[in-house]
């Protein structure tokens, strides 16, 4: 809804009243254009009755409606958003769709059977439902396309390039199924069902659909099956992928639906016939509704500002409004008020420039902006340039294999934490998205080669670049990034991807593998010979530079670098990641840029005063007829002081209070934040006092605990005594909420310490007291044990998923790249 952030802007409008009462009163004197009717050096005033007067009265009425809006600018009109955050898994639902060539058949409204499909898919994932969507693509075999992932974008990408005939000729369908099962295993969704889309049956694969049926129904998976198309002669147009040849002709559609209607009955499932897109459609969302589960999530405020569209109108008002006065009246030529007209024209030249400056949206600082986060996410980063292929780890391991199986040991231990997979060698490719499909993972790191990209060189930049932009923006789960690199780069772009993930609030943590003496491997064109080695020192000067240019974060740690040989290398990277309930929220910190067009509307706005105060005061009526212009200079610059002398640090905190009371917490948050900056910067402590205790309570109105809690432990011994004793109060509340009585039962006595008339901080000193020794009672006698159920998988489960595992393994290494690089400086 269009909103207001800077409402008190409209106060600016008492000028226009303000300007008609001190002319009235004689303060200041208006400016008249008389009749001049001698000539002056060749040049004759005309006279032009009405045909004046309207074109005066429409330059006052442009002039003023620009005014108007200008300050309507300056209130920073927004169009706000809410958008959904989820902060829970809901359901996994992975399509599992046949690409045979059948498929190719123009028989569902005459759209081609797959693109039928397809088109359906795309409409239920685009709902945005907090689901997460993999899928299977099948034909003579199957193969994973995308595991189950909230990251829609990717989804949607790979599922408009599933073309027909990309699998071969046949309808391996036990082998599609069991790939989805497979995939799905490892899910932490609530709820996991397969849509198999198909228009045959099985004739390919080396598993029968029921088996693949009966393995999702040990795994509480549910299958759907939807038989697409009609049956008869039907027209088909078909392209071959290999050879690009078109067929087109007619095809005899004709398959027994029992086959499939006996895997959907094995799997708890149900079989739909479709043979419109709308019926298509409708079967889509009826297996959404009757797999939804419920998801908790928060809601995201968007603000679009677009004050510019008003700067553009009212410039353009102000440009017609001169025109009309300076070209078409052409005031100037008046000989008596020339120099005052020079005055005004002068200044108003300057409010125009920052009103243009304005409209540029320059900024420059920045602020940082809380956002709750609930779990963790990691994209981890591979580097698999040719200096990856050095023998220099233990046991004479190439590095690029010891940074796989070190990764594969940390997915055994991150408790289903989603992952996803982002290549790096001369540019960065998400070759997984996130997910917590640790068998896609797995598969992915057993083939890690340098032929999985094509582009030369070693670009670790543009990989943390691609990985931070494979954090959906609909989950709330806080993103770290791990690199396992040996530092070899040859673009220079990582001290400017830190920074980029240092402005996001995103972590990266640099894990270097190999050693620091150098050692040969081949380049590119596999045949130079080079000396590489482990480049600790510039993976720390990159973090270092980073970190100085950016110093927000220091406290924070977001930037770090592990010695994968290190001791407790694993450890330090596990400890990263909060574990267990998805309620445990996290508080992570997103800088954005200060807008600027404030600042350059204001100046505009004085400027435009500026130009009335020096063209019309009345000087003779204050200071003599005589009066010097020092008089007038010393005057004009005591309106400057008025309007420049406030203090920044009051501004602010008037801001946020303003802001805290129309439940605009976040911005609050920002403004009571770069008070408390400002405050610190002049060594003001009362001032920053205030603030921080403000900006605590800003916190505790988005639930921000963790933050509060620190603001107020933040707060001096020297400041105020109600500000101590509130913000003590305050951090008891606190921390009795988060059932930490004991520290509650601290913050309270300090509280009664400063002012022990306070009666409600004596109850609650006493009631922490008693739920202090009642918890240390109950820790003692209440001791439960953990022995997790383990149950070992069937032998044939077992089976079909490592034959599913080695499906993927060689779906990896067909995309691999087999000819060489020309270049010899591809390391």
């Amino acid at each position: 809804m269009p909103n207001f952030e800077n409402p008190a802007a409209f106060f600016l409008l008492i000028l226009i009243p303000a300007l008609y009462i001190l002319r009235y009163t004689k303060i200041f004197n208006r400016i008249s254009f008389p009749a001049v009717l001698a000539d002056w050096e060749g040049r004759k005033f005309e006279w032009k009755g009405r045909t004046q007067k309207f074109l005066s009265a429409t330059a006052s009425v442009f002039f003023t409606a620009g005014f108007l809006i200008s300050v309507a600018a300056l209130a920073a009109p927004v169009l706000s958003n809410q958008e959904k955050v989820y902060t829970s898994v809901g359901t996994d639902i992975v399509f599992v769709l046949d690409t045979s060539p059948s498929m190719s058949a123009k028989d569902v409204d005459g759209a081609q059977r797959i693109e039928a499909a397809k088109n359906a898919i795309y409409l239920l994932s685009s709902k945005n439902d907090g689901s997460r969507y993999g899928l299977v693509g099948l034909g003579s075999n199957a193969a994973v396309l995308v595991p189950p992932t909230s990251d829609l974008t990717f989804f949607t990408e790979r599922l408009s390039q599933i073309a027909a005939g990309n699998f071969g000729n046949g309808s391996a369908i036990g082998d599609g199924l069991s790939t989805a099962v497979c995939h799905l295993v490892s899910s932490s969704a609530q709820k996991k069902c397969i849509v198999l889309l198909t228009d045959g049956e099985n004739n390919a694969g080396e598993i029968h659909p029921e088996t693949a049926a009966q393995l999702a129904a040990d795994n509480n998976i549910t299958i759907y099956v939807v038989g697409i198309g009609s049956k008869g002669k039907v027209p088909i147009e078909y392209t071959d992928p290999v050879t690009k040849r078109l067929y087109s002709g007619y095809l005899d559609s004709n398959f027994n639906p029992a086959s499939l209607k006996k895997i959907a009955d094995i799997a708890g499932g149900r079989y739909f016939e479709a043979v419109t897109i709308n019926e298509l459609s409708e079967i889509l969302s009826t297996v959404a509704k009757q797999e939804a589960v419920t998801q908790t999530f928060t809601y995201r405020t968007v603000n679009r500002l677009f004050y510019q569209k008003f700067l553009s109108v009212a410039i353009s008002l102000f440009l017609l409004a001169w025109f009309i006065r300076r070209v078409i009246l052409k005031e100037m030529v008046c000989f008596h008020y020339k120099k005052i007209l020079f005055v005004r024209s002068g200044c108003l030249a300057v409010s125009l420039i920052f009103l243009l400056l304005a409209h540029a949206g320059l900024t420059w600082g920045t602020y940082l902006v809380p956002v709750q986060k609930s779990g963790h996410s990691v994209a981890m980063v591979f580097d698999i340039s040719n200096s990856m292929l050095a023998k220099d780890c233990p046991g004479n391991t190439r590095r690029l294999e010891a940074a796989s199986l070190y990764a594969k040991k940390l997915l055994a231990k991150m408790n289903g934490t989603p992952v996803s997979v982002i290549i790096a060698k001369g540019d960065g490719i998400a070759a997984i998205p996130i997910t917590d499909d640790a068998a896609m993972i797995e598969s992915l790191l057993d083939v890690m080669s340098p032929s999985l990209m094509t582009v030369p060189g070693s670009s670790i930049g543009k990989g943390i670049l691609k990985a931070k932009d494979s954090f959906p923006a609909n989950f709330s789960a806080a993103g770290r990034i791990w690199v396992f690199t040996d530092g070899e780069e040859t673009d220079g772009q990582l001290t400017s991807a830190l920074l980029d993930c240092q402005k996001a609030g995103i972590p990266v943590t640099l894990i270097g593998f190999g050693s620091e003496s150098e050692s040969p491997v081949l380049t590119g064109d596999g045949k130079t010979q080079v000396m590489s080695a482990l480049r600790r020192d510039r993976l720390e000067t990159a973090i270092a530079e980073a970190s100085n240019k950016f110093r927000f974060f220091n406290s924070h740690e977001n930037l770090l670098y592990i010695d994968s040989l290190e001791k407790g290398s694993a450890v330090q990277l596990l400890s990263q990641l909060r574990f267990g309930s998805t309620e445990n929220l996290i508080t992570s910190y997103e800088v954005k840029p200060v807008p600027r067009y404030k600042l350059f509307l204001s100046l505009a706005a004085l400027f435009l005063v500026l130009s009335y105060i020096a063209t019309e005061f009345n000087f003779a009526r204050f200071f003599g007829a005589k009066a010097s212009r020092a008089q007038a200079a010393a005057f004009i610059s005591l309106i400057t002081l008025f309007f420049s002398g406030c203090s920044s640090q009051t501004a602010d905190i008037l801001k946020g209070t303003v802001s805290y009371h129309q439940k605009k917490y976040r911005h609050s948050v920002s403004r009571f934040m770069a008070a408390s900056e400002n405050a610190a910067a002049d060594a003001n402590r009362i001032n920053q006092s205030y603030a921080l205790y403000d900006l605590g309570t800003a916190y505790i109105m988005i639930g921000e605990d963790t933050a509060a809690l620190e603001q107020f432990n933040s707060i001096g011994e020297d400041a105020p005594d109600a500000v101590r004793y509130a913000a003590y109060y305050n951090a008891g509340v606190l921390s009795w909420r988060n059932s930490d009585f004991e520290e509650a039962r601290d913050y309270f006595r300090k509280a009664l310490e400063i002012d022990s008339s306070k009666i409600d901080a004596k109850i609650n000193f006493e009631l922490s007291m008693q739920q202090s020794d009642a918890k240390g009672k109950q820790n003692q006698s209440n001791q439960i044990q953990a022995s997790p159920e383990e149950s070992s998988p069937q032998n044939l489960e077992k089976a079909v998923f490592e034959h599913i595992k080695e499906n993927d393994q060689k779906q990896w290494k067909n995309n691999e790249s087999k000819q060489p690089s020309d270049l010899a400086e591809d390391y």
